[in-house]
């Protein structure tokens, strides 16, 4: 057994704390802190940080290089003659596998937090002992009194349960089907965050609930750069709140509006750079499956980071999967129509200039998603590197591959992909891409069977022949974010403008018959969102606001081509 599996033993109490009307276990420690060894206390927190628990047991979302002999014992224990067909059933239903999860977790995370807290406690009781030293007494009570009141203040936090009053809101940043996005700070730690709030009864309705919960448990589980992470998650009985590090530097879709194409060095750099999240997610062992340019992020050094996992459950649902599969065969007698690289273009921009609602929709766009995905076939993680490989094309072409007049019409290129699947060429007869940005690009969109297996093969593919994938966020991205302040929230959509909320209208107006349909629901199960509470140990960005220099409002601008200087 190893130190810190024996440390946990030990804390081991016989009433669990996650019984419903008990409290989580009172440590041992507690009368012994100041005997307990800071140095040991410090490797046990390292070694439990360092433990890999709560990856998704589902075997959809696995990887095959990551899959290994993981769950070997519990799956030889189901072999027990006494196990029933509904055993077996309970056992490999996902609900119950996210339980035994958000349990496990639950465990390691509250006596991570309690070996922290004492670590803690017992430096700061030590810096002010050494401070008392040689202070005249009259002094020194006061001194302690101090010392005494903060330690009660950070007792009484502990206990306190996170509200949505904890959070000054500054402004909304995004709008969606279910909720909103604001950007806010945290009233006691100053802690500058974008706080996603989403109705529990649009959730039941839609049957969003799982996928809700699949994004908590990923955005617990990222220890990564290239994804975003999770500071806070709650709930009150209305909602459920995701507060998450704010990426102020808008998304990928914001910079390709301004930007129209990028050079062949730029689109490198950025397709590296989502390469590199997306392996980060498939390492946590899930598939992204809605994969487009609204879910990357640009940070304030100009990297990027991956979000929105709310699809990285164990399937998308069969509602949305039979009225794609609707679309795709309406469509199976159009033709393919083949138009020139500028008409293309022009198209593709006047397409979503005139629907503002092309991308912004509860159901979303076609576009970015693998043929066997829509079809509602069997599919593996390799379904993303099609997403990102019409990415690599819109980046350089200035439009998706499958981009129709109309929704119809991208359906029927979808259907007919092998003869919809274009080299573009310019006028004068050249190619836009290189031989080998065209190669990497028919090895992403491709049957499954043909398509690239792994992270290593697309890293070792010729057209990343110059990447340094250890040092990608050591380089100077091609556009670096112009900030005015940590709560500038100038390259996202100002929701008090006019034109901007024009976006959002047909979401609001699909957002409120659902609403009125979901209060003639069945009630939301008890259950429902049990496990969904989350604290942050640590603060793992530098996005404490500073009030020595730095403002307490949000800013905004107008944001358009001058602010992607640098990309020119």
């Amino acid at each position: 057994m190893s130190s810190v599996e024996q440390k946990l033993q030990s804390l081991r109490m016989p009433q669990s704390p996650v019984r419903g009307g008990t409290s989580p276990p009172r440590s041992p420690l507690r009368h012994e802190a100041g005997s307990c060894d800071p140095d040991e206390t410090t490797a046990i927190i390292s070694n439990i940080e360092s433990l890999n628990i709560g990856r998704p047991t589902d075997k959809e979302n696995w990887a095959p290089q990551q899959q290994g002999n993981h769950g070997s014992q519990v799956a030889a224990n189901t072999h027990s003659p006494s196990w029933t067909s509904r055993d077996y059933e309970k056992f490999n239903d996902p609900q119950t596998k996210r339980l035994v999860n958000v349990t496990q977790l639950y465990f390691f995370d509250y006596y991570f937090d309690l070996l922290t807290y004492v670590h803690g406690r017992q430096q700061r009781l030590g810096k002010a002992k050494a401070a008392l030293g040689g202070v005249p007494q009259a002094e020194a009570e006061t001194q302690w009194k101090s010392y005494v009141g903060r330690e009660r203040a950070h007792l009484r936090k502990r206990r306190t349960r996170l509200k949505h009053g904890d959070f000054q809101i500054l402004t909304q940043v995004g709008q969606g089907g279910y909720g909103q996005v604001f950007l806010a700070k945290k009233a006691d730690t100053r802690e500058i965050c974008a706080l996603k709030v989403l109705n529990k009864k649009l959730l039941l309705k839609l049957d969003e609930i799982r996928h809700i919960l699949t994004e908590r448990d990923i955005l617990t589980a990222a220890r990564s750069e290239w994804l975003v992470k999770l500071l806070y998650a709650f709930q009150d009985q209305e909602s459920v709140y995701l507060a998450m590090e704010f990426v102020p530097g808008g998304d990928y879709r914001t910079l390709l509006n301004n930007t129209g194409i990028l050079n062949p060095r730029h689109a490198r750099f950025y397709i590296s750079e989502m390469f590199a999240s997306l392996e980060a997610l498939h390492k946590l062992g899930y598939i992204h499956r809605d994969l487009k340019p609204e879910n990357f992020l640009i940070d304030s050094a100009g990297h990027i980071k991956l979000t929105d996992f709310g699809l990285a459950s164990g399937a998308i649902s069969k509602d949305r999967v039979e009225s794609m599969k609707i679309r795709l065969d309406a469509v199976k007698d159009v033709q393919v129509t083949h138009r020139s690289l500028t008409e293309r273009q022009k198209m593709y921009r006047s397409l979503r200039a005139s629907d503002i609602n092309y991308a912004s929709s509860i159901v979303g766009s076609p576009d970015y998603m693998a043929l066997e995905v829509l079809e509602g076939k069997n599919y593996d993680y390799t379904i993303d590197y099609w997403s990102l490989g019409c990415m690599l094309f819109e980046t350089l072409a200035g439009y998706p591959p499958f981009a129709g007049a109309s929704p119809d019409e991208t359906y029927s290129n979808l259907r007919q992909w092998k003869n919809a699947l274009r080299r573009p060429k310019y006028d004068d007869g050249r190619y836009v891409f290189s031989d080998r940005t065209w190669d990497l690009i028919q090895r992403l969109i491709t049957s499954a069977r043909y398509r690239l297996r792994s992270f290593d093969e697309i890293a070792k593919h010729p057209y990343f022949s110059e990447i340094e994938w250890e040092t990608l966020r050591e380089k100077t991205p091609p556009f670096i974010p112009q900030l005015d302040s940590d709560v500038d929230a100038g390259y996202f959509d100002d929701f008090s403008n006019e034109a901007d909320m024009e976006k959002y209208q047909e979401v609001m107006a699909k957002r409120t018959q659902v609403e009125n349909l979901a209060d003639k629901g069945n009630p939301i199960p008890h259950r429902a969102f049990v496990g969904f509470t989350f604290r942050h140990s640590r603060n793992p960005n530098n996005n404490i606001l500073e009030e020595t220099n730095k403002g307490n409002t949000h800013s905004r601008r107008e944001v358009g081509r001058s602010n992607f200087g640098t990309m020119f």
